[in-house]
């Protein structure tokens, strides 16, 4: 017997509206008509075999856009049943990426689902294949701590890409001979040499990039790298660039954080929060934590670049996730750089809230005891900082042409996610691969 799906509720919705794929519509019976479904669409997603020859026999075409989405996706779930059926009666190239080129198979080794990754290989995936940074699938499972997904990408002839982040000593080292000069004895490397480093392994970033995380890694302030400070600092220059960013923006008490709470319940997003990132990178006592705490310390301001490149090494942790940043940008200076450093963000969540509201939500919060900075003044220092940078961030965004999606969050929790819901609503029948 075929699964019985239930109806769509809001949870699709939601998860349509941050892009989480047309996969999740894959679930439900809809009507051809209305999305571009057609009989032969809805008899692979059941696995009626019989029904399928006969529709195929009869000339019946595939109509729904999003077959190899649904087959990504379900590789990334584990969901055996659903590939193998995809592959067998649909549409399907079993190394078709998505926008990022990761194909199936780098995702299901990313999640370390192990019988998925042996029935891909066996099915003829590329196990060398490389998604936009250059990973392969095996760079995923090593990222991920999956030693028997790696095995068997092994077997299969599958090898990582030269430019890891999991690259050793020996050959950082090697690289820093071949790219680094002698300055006053000391080997070393400036901004310019890193760019050749980063051309010689394949990483095409620009000056600009190159220049900014050059700030991060000139820890002495020099002008050069030495060697002690490009093995700490590797992986900001030859881990790749982030994708997959979303915004959730606004003012101080206007419900960013339970937002998110729900997205990442019911959607399978990762929430970064900037203050938190800060200090769990001071207590893993990392090298850029120790940078962040030493400037702290000081009594010195965190720069946008390094605070991206905080973000940006965080987000390597998740290969292929969505990452929700919850208040963040703080200012347009944050904007550019998460541009630069991590490329455009996908979307832009901005819950907007009149200031006598976010000042009850603050002091009430203050009241309970959640936040020890939730007083009236602080309160009202944090909603001027808001409004002064505020404004412009979301104007470089738009001016990026980032997707801004506006929420009333003068209303409930529950409301502010019912407005989500019912965009995503309006917006599934524009879904197109």
């Amino acid at each position: 017997m075929s699964r019985i799906h239930p109806p769509t509720d809001c949870l699709g919705a939601t998860r349509f509206i941050l892009g989480a794929s047309t996969s999740f519509l894959k679930r439900h019976t809809y009507p051809s008509t209305q999305f571009t479904g057609s009989p032969l669409d809805d008899a692979v997603r059941h696995r009626h075999s019989p029904v399928i020859q006969l529709l195929k026999q009869s000339g019946a075409l595939f109509g729904s856009p999003s077959q190899s989405t649904c087959f990504i996706t379900a590789a990334a779930e584990g969901d055996l049943e659903e590939v193998q059926g995809l592959l067998e009666y649909g549409n399907v190239d079993v190394n078709r990426g998505d926008y990022d080129k990761r194909t199936a198979l780098h995702l299901a080794a990313g999640e370390g689902k192990t019988a998925m990754v042996e029935y891909l290989c066996q099915r003829g995936a590329d196990v060398n294949a490389q998604d936009r940074w250059g990973n392969r699938p095996i760079d995923d499972a090593r990222a991920n701590n999956h030693d028997a997904c790696i095995d068997i990408l092994k077997k299969y002839g599958g090898k990582g890409s030269t430019t890891n982040s999991i690259m050793g000593k020996e050959a950082l080292l090697d690289l820093m001979h071949q790219y680094g000069k002698i300055r006053n004895g000391v080997l070393s490397m400036d901004w310019q040499d890193v760019k050749d480093l980063l051309i010689g392994v394949g990483e095409d970033s620009s000056d600009e990039v190159v220049q900014k995380l050059f700030q991060v890694a000139d820890v002495k302030h020099n002008g050069v790298i030495d060697t002690e400070e490009f093995l700490e600092h590797h992986e900001i220059f030859l881990g790749g660039r982030p994708a997959r960013i979303i915004l959730v923006v606004g003012g101080p008490g206007s419900g960013k954080g339970r937002l998110c709470e729900r997205l990442v319940k019911e959607c399978g997003v990762v929430h970064l929060s900037s203050g938190d990132l800060l200090r769990q990178e001071v207590a893993k006592g990392t090298a850029l934590g120790r940078q962040v705490e030493g400037i702290m310390k000081s009594g010195g301001l965190v720069s946008s670049a390094l605070m991206v490149t905080l973000m940006k090494a965080r987000m390597r942790d998740h290969p292929g996730k969505r990452i929700l940043l919850d208040g963040f940008p703080r200012s347009q200076e944050n904007a550019r750089d998460l541009v630069t450093l991590c490329g455009k963000p996908e979307l832009a969540l901005h819950i907007t809230c009149d200031d006598t509201v976010l000042l009850e939500r603050i002091l009430n919060r203050g009241k309970s005891g959640a936040r020890a900075d939730d007083n009236f003044h602080t309160a009202l220092e944090r909603i001027r900082t808001y409004h002064k940078y505020g404004q412009l961030t979301m104007e470089f965004l738009r001016e990026e042409h980032v997707p801004v999606v506006y929420l009333d969050g003068e209303q409930t929790a529950e409301g502010v996610y019912g407005q989500l819901c019912a965009v995503g609503r309006l917006m599934r029948s524009a879904v197109r691969l």
